[in-house]
């Protein structure tokens, strides 16, 4: 059996690269800068992403992969209830959001002014607001859901609630620790949607 490493593929170097770049230059960074980074030409990015919004959705399933989002998530849904899982996926963005937070920065300011970066953004959210729906449907099918709340409302505040934007301001700006963040952050949203 054979030990020897694989450099990584132009793929792979790319998206390095690429996460790189925006989390040191924001939403500044160029495709150039990113070729330059990774050591290609530019032409060979645009070979293997065909354009900017291609790159940066692929970057956000690279992140997803090197962070092990895939089992983190499978623990969350794992769990024996609909309260359960929502404890979990609090616990799992209190752990996620410090490592994507540089991208999650660029592409959350970036939105409104980059037609790609709003693309990367929205799709993540839609991916996260899917799973939050997940969740509180199954607080809904076990007869728990708070009164006067429908699935799709609670799943609404859910993710807004955990924005990486909000993670940011607690525990940041307004000094939370990640314990407290994780444990607050529970507490209010079993308090809200959970009878």
């Amino acid at each position: 059996m054979s030990t020897e490493t694989h450099p990584p593929s132009t793929r792979e170097r790319i998206l390095r690269a690429a996460w790189a770049a925006i989390e040191s230059r924001g939403a500044e960074t160029r495709l150039s800068d990113i070729a330059d980074e990774a050591g290609v030409s530019r032409q060979a990015v645009y070979l293997h992403f065909r354009d900017r919004p291609g790159l940066l959705l692929a970057l956000v399933e690279f992140m997803d992969g090197e962070l092990g989002v895939g089992a983190m998530a499978a623990h969350v849904f794992a769990a024996e209830s609909g309260t359960e899982m929502l404890e979990r996926a609090v616990a799992l963005n209190a752990t996620l959001s410090p490592s994507i937070d540089g991208v999650a920065r660029v592409l959350e300011a970036a939105q409104s002014t980059d037609e790609a970066m709003a693309a990367a953004w929205r799709s993540r959210m839609d991916k996260r607001r899917a799973g939050h729906r997940a969740i509180v449907q199954r607080i809904a099918d076990e007869g728990r859901l708070a009164p006067g709340w429908t699935a799709e409302e609670a799943a609404d505040l859910v993710s807004v609630t955990l924005l990486p934007s909000a993670w940011r301001e607690l525990t940041q700006h307004l000094g939370w620790s990640a314990e407290q963040y994780r444990e607050r952050t529970a507490q209010f949203l079993r308090g809200a949607f959970v009878r």
